[in-house]
């Protein structure tokens, strides 16, 4: 790889890094139990989460960055930092297929 990619690709994790996250202003969560219950209201689809999902979710509620996210999963869940990353761009990319979530820098 030459070092104009290597530093390009830097530059997109920095900025990705950066970016705030968060719940659209059209979802809304609730806890039941150790799972949530999302509602959104634009489309009324309904996405039930386990107790990760829910503890994301809680985290999504106010704008956080992915590092940010990355570190209170590990500290709450007590697993590796390398899982947690994979795990939760799996997870992001999911909520924003379904239209919950939304970036901004």
């Amino acid at each position: 790889m030459s070092p104009v990619s290597h530093n390009r690709k830097k530059d997109m994790e920095t900025l990705l890094d950066a970016e705030q996250i968060r719940l659209t202003s059209q979802v809304r969560f609730r806890a039941v139990g150790e799972e949530g219950v999302l509602v959104h209201l634009e489309n009324g689809r309904v996405i039930v989460v386990n107790e990760v999902g829910l503890f994301l979710v809680q985290q999504l509620a106010s704008p956080v960055t992915r590092p940010e996210l990355a570190r209170a999963v590990t500290r709450e869940f007590a697993v590796s930092a390398d899982r947690v990353q994979a795990d939760l761009q799996l997870y992001l990319e999911e909520l924003d297929r379904e239209q919950v979530i939304e970036y901004s820098t």
